[in-house]
Formats: C-alpha cells, structure tokens, sequence
C-alpha cells in the first residue's frame, strides 16, 4: 500500500505548531517549560540533552472519519556526575570516614587515648 502525502496531491499542508496549540494547548506551554530546563541543565553539566514530543494518532473504532491524538513528552535532562565519597568499614561493619585501624593524625581526631602527650606524640604508659 502506497501512502500518499499532501505535497504528492498538491494539497497544503497545515501549520504544525498552529494544530498543535489548537488540540493540546497545555502541550505546548510545557514543552516551552521542558525545552528551557534541558538547555539550562545543557549549560550547567556540558553535557547534552534531549526533549521528545511523540504524537501516537488513532483511527476512533476502527474508522477513519474520527482520530484521536495523543502526546508523550519524554525529557533527558543531563546531570552531573556524582563522586563517591571514601569511607573505611569497621569490625562491625559500620562504615567510617575515618580509618579506625590507624592513628588519629591530628589532634581534634584523637579519641581518649590514654597516657599520650598530644606535643610529642609520646606514649608515657600502655595499658597492660
């Protein structure tokens, strides 16, 4: 079966944007929203993004006098990316931004430790 376009019988085409806004007014307000946020997002990460308008057309109980149209948007915003963060595990498996096998390094990470001159580092008496 051959499809036959408006231009192949010499018939004018309507105004996309114009039958657009006049069947799904809501459609084009957001899509004016949507396109703002990829390209700020674009700007923001460097990275590209997408905005897609997919119009799904329907013959109404299997005719062809009555269509129905519906939209999906569908968005791709970039983000940027996320760094993980480096954490050690104790005994118990709880997780630590601190390594609990070593020595503290400096002196707001010392934790009661007894009998150490926190000048000199030098440990006076170790528990027996």
């Amino acid at each position: 079966m051959k499809t036959i376009s408006a231009t192949d019988t010499g018939q004018e085409t309507g105004d996309f944007a114009t039958f657009l806004a006049s069947i799904r007014p809501g459609t084009t307000r957001e899509l004016s929203e949507e396109l703002n946020n990829v390209v700020g997002a674009v700007k923001n990460t460097g990275k590209q993004g997408s905005l897609v308008l997919k119009l799904t057309i329907k013959p109404v109980d299997g005719g062809v006098s009555m269509l129905t149209v519906h939209d999906e948007i569908k968005v791709n915003k970039p983000e940027h990316n996320r760094l993980g963060s480096l954490v050690y595990p104790d005994k118990n498996n709880n997780l630590s931004r601190t390594d609990p096998t070593t020595m503290p390094l400096f002196d707001d990470e010392i934790r009661n430790i007894p009998d150490v001159n926190l000048h000199t580092g030098e440990v006076k008496d170790l528990p027996a």
